[in-house]
């Protein structure tokens, strides 16, 4: 039986997948000072997931 692996973008987008809901989760909960880096959270997280998706696939 064979495993089949993901690709290193699809590993890039599903790590960008998970820095966005722990970033998205706590948004709510977040005090004034820690507002910028929840902030910057998401962003890294929508820049992972977009070129997480958009990477070229390697020969397999």
């Amino acid at each position: 039986m064979k495993i089949k692996q993901n690709s290193p973008g699809m590993n890039k987008f599903f790590w960008g997948l998970g820095v966005f809901a722990l970033s998205a989760s706590t948004v709510a909960f977040v005090t004034d000072p820690y507002l910028m880096a929840d902030i910057a959270l998401i962003i890294l997280s929508l820049y992972l997931m977009v070129s997480g998706l958009s990477a070229r696939r390697l020969a397999e």
